[in-house]
């Protein structure tokens, strides 16, 4: 807390009147500017720590995001692992049962076509 602006001078006397009101003008306006600069020292080191908590949140923000999109990303690559194995599986199905049927699928058009039998 600053002193009060106005101050006891033990020998007022010894000075006029209107040289007294000189010497506290100037001590007052001293005081103002003093407090202005305080004042504007405090403002910039709000400011610089407010910029520097906003780059940390950025910064932070980058790498959580960073992080579920690299957890997305394997999810996905799991499920699409999956699903290809799954498609295997149905496509090495369908293959041997078409390897299965095509005797009897050729024979039964042969037999269509020509009208005969057909033997494999």
């Amino acid at each position: 807390m600053t002193p009060p602006l106005i101050t006891h001078d033990p020998a007022p006397a010894s000075l006029p009147l209107l040289e007294l009101i000189r010497r506290k003008e100037a001590e007052v306006k001293r005081r103002l500017a003093s407090e202005r600069e305080a004042a504007q020292e405090v403002i910039a080191t709000a400011e610089r720590q407010a910029s520097e908590l906003v780059s940390a949140a950025e910064a932070e923000g980058w790498r959580e995001g960073e992080a579920r999109r690299q957890a997305t990303r394997a999810e996905s690559e799991r499920e699409a692992a999956v699903i290809i194995a799954q498609a295997q599986v149905e496509a090495e199905f369908l293959q041997r049962r078409a390897e299965r049927l095509l005797p009897a699928a050729v024979a039964r058009a042969v037999k269509i076509v020509i009208g005969g039998a057909y033997e494999t």
